[in-house]
Parts: C-alpha cells; sequence; structure tokens
C-alpha cells in the first residue's frame, strides 16, 4: 500500500512582499515546511497517546505553538519519528536569503540571458546570494520589492541603479565581489534595453512570476510554494519516480491552495516541456503523480505532528540564530540526529535554504 504524506507549515507563509521592519518578517524570519509519510496512522498514534499520557498532555488537536512549553515532549515526538524510520522531509527557508536568491535568480543571472542550468550556476548563483544577504543594503531589497509590485520600465531600471550604487560601495570591502555584481547588473541591463526594442513588457521577464490567490490578489515569492514543489520532488526521489497511489494530505491553505495545485502541476510538466533542472537531492522528472488533498488539522493526526515537528525547526533555527541558550537541551539533540539522519541521497531529513555559514 502506497504511503500518504502529510504536510503543515511554521513561519507565516504570506508573500515576502510583507518583510516586516528592516526585513525582520514580524519576528518571523525562517519558514519551515515539514512532510510526514506513512502507510498506517495507527502504529503513530499508539505512540503519540502513550507520549501524552505519560507528559499528561491533555486531549485535542496538537499545536506546535501551544507545546512551546512542553519541549521534552515535543523532543520525544521527533525521537519517536526518527526511530520509527517514517519518511520525514523538512525545507527551511531564510527569508532575507529567499529575497536574495530570488534576485540573483531573476536580475543579476536571469534566465533570459541563456545560462545554462547545472552545477556551476548553482555555485556561482549560492556565491552570489551569500555575498547579497550579509552585504546588501536595504535600498536595494526595497527597489526590488518595489519592481514586483510595480513592475515597469522605470521600477526595474530604477532596482538596477540601486544595484550598481551597492557593488560601487561593496568594491571597497569586497573588490572582488563588488566587480562581479557590477558586470551582472550591466550585463542584465544591456540585454534588459536590447529586448525592450521588440518587446514593451521586457521588464516582466526580469522579475519572478506572481501568483494569484483565491481572491484574485497577486502573490510574490510565496516561501511555501517553492518548499511544497521541493518536497514533492523530493519524494519523487525517495520513492523512485512511483508516485501511483500515493496520497499528499496537507493542512487546509484557503488562500492558496489553487496556487499550490498549479504548482504542483507545472512541476509535473517539466519532464514534457524538455526542461533539464539542477536539483540536488530532488528529482523533478516525474513519470507519475501523486494527489493532493487538503484537509483539516484536527482530523488527521499526520498533520498534527508535520505541524510539531515544523514549528519545531522554525523555532530551533531562529533561536540559533539570534538566542541560542533558548534552545532546550532535548531539543538541540532531537534536532542533531535529524541533521545526522539527513540524507541528499535519498532526499530524507532536512534541505536548508540559508546562507552557507548557518547551514545545520
Amino acid at each position: 500500500m502506497p504511503p500518504s504524506f502529510f504536510l503543515d507549515e511554521s513561519g507565516h507563509s504570506g508573500d515576502l512582499i510583507k518583510s516586516g521592519v528592516a526585513y525582520d518578517f514580524l519576528d518571523q524570519p525562517f519558514f519551515v515546511l515539514a512532510a510526514l509519510g506513512f502507510e498506517d496512522e495507527v502504529p503513530l498514534l499508539r505512540k503519540i497517546e502513550a507520549l501524552r499520557a505519560r507528559h499528561k498532555i491533555p486531549t485535542g488537536e496538537l499545536k506546535s505553538k501551544s507545546l512551546q512549553s512542553q519541549p521534552v515532549f515535543v523532543a520525544e515526538v521527533l525521537a519517536e519519528v526518527l526511530d520509527a524510520e517514517f519518511p520525514l522531509f523538512v525545507e527551511v527557508v531564510d527569508k532575507r536569503f529567499f529575497i536574495c536568491m530570488n534576485l540573483v535568480t531573476n536580475q543579476l543571472l536571469p534566465p533570459v540571458m541563456g545560462f545554462p542550468d547545472g552545477p556551476e550556476l548553482h555555485f556561482l548563483k549560492n556565491g552570489a546570494v551569500d555575498f547579497l544577504y550579509d552585504e546588501v543594503s536595504e535600498h536595494v531589497l526595497n527597489q526590488f520589492v518595489q519592481a514586483c509590485v510595480d513592475p515597469s520600465d522605470h521600477s526595474l531600471m530604477s532596482a538596477f541603479g540601486s544595484q550598481l550604487v551597492f557593488a560601487a560601495e561593496a568594491s571597497k570591502k569586497n573588490p572582488e565581489m563588488g566587480e562581479g555584481v557590477r558586470r551582472m547588473v550591466m550585463e542584465a541591463g544591456i540585454q534588459y534595453v536590447k529586448m525592450r526594442e521588440s518587446d514593451v513588457n521586457a521588464y516582466l521577464r526580469f522579475l519572478p512570476p506572481p501568483d494569484r490567490n483565491k481572491f484574485n490578489k497577486q502573490v510574490w515569492m510565496l516561501p511555501n510554494l517553492s518548499s511544497f514543489t521541493n518536497i514533492y520532488a523530493r519524494i519523487n526521489l525517495f520513492r523512485g519516480r512511483k508516485l501511483k497511489g500515493v496520497r499528499l494530505v496537507h493542512d487546509q491553505q484557503l488562500e492558496v491552495e489553487e496556487i499550490l495545485r498549479d504548482a504542483k502541476q507545472s512541476a509535473e510538466k517539466i519532464k514534457d516541456a524538455g526542461l533539464e533542472v539542477f536539483t540536488p537531492s530532488a528529482d523533478y522528472m516525474f513519470h507519475e503523480q501523486a494527489t493532493l488533498e487538503f484537509s483539516a488539522s484536527h482530523e488527521s493526526i499526520g498533520i498534527q505532528v508535520a505541524d510539531v515537528i515544523a514549528g519545531t525547526v522554525m523555532r530551533f533555527f531562529r533561536d540559533r540564530q539570534r538566542n541560542p541558550e533558548k534552545i532546550h537541551p532535548d531539543i538541540n539533540k532531537v534536532m542533531h540526529a535529524l541533521g545526522k539522519r539527513s540524507d541528499a541521497s535519498t532526499a530524507f531529513g532536512m534541505n536548508q535554504v540559508v546562507p552557507h555559514r548557518f547551514l545545520f
């Protein structure tokens, strides 16, 4: 019997246009999506009920937020999942890093410039994103966001202009990286001006495409969208492309359910489009398709445990960056166990979309 994978998230999944003050993302700098797979929920349910009885956790829905005062219980829940060897896939996204990644992907090294996808481009992008994460000014990020909110020739050229000013300043501290950014901006700008001669909307080719939620409002750079499709591709790798009968059961996401459905279908069509996608620890060549459904968390122990895992991982990464002494020893221990069990060859465990120096 094929397994079902239960998904839930933590860390506010709204678009990254809502960046808070100084890009603090309303004190939620990380987004985490977790997917937990099993064929039969009864063994997991029994383990959780035994843990609840031992720790005197009242009956009702398990929610990560309400269990923050029970770190030992939470750590034991995650330990049980690891001990039982349930398939577990976690995406950890640093939101500032994610914006910088979109800036690099869409403006400094945009697909329209014909760079072949592969390890070399992947390495170059990661280096540029790491540099921007540490050094880029809020003004540059603001101009990029403004170009997304109000796409036009003027907003794109303003974004390029802010990047050139930044590159000049950055060259004083790091001549090599500053010059590298300057060259990327100049080349992208030259290509854009050429495209503009035959396409008045060419500026759209240098921006991440927006999606529309159920209220027909545009949303940009959704971390849950890319996290969901990557987990789907990781499951595809884990399952050896055998997805027939597999269910993806996601916690209800009323605003973006259709966006996630569309993203799943788009990922499944990559093979037919003849596109080559370089994605370490994931397989976007879908020969079979899983089904996707949405369910209320109180109806599913799988979603509840995924919520506990997602919330635990999100707070661990946030506290590790800001306030390490807040991390409970049991949480620290089980997170290290998860880190050691993560395996790029099978896609099991954590995928971290974070600066290189913050990799856990």
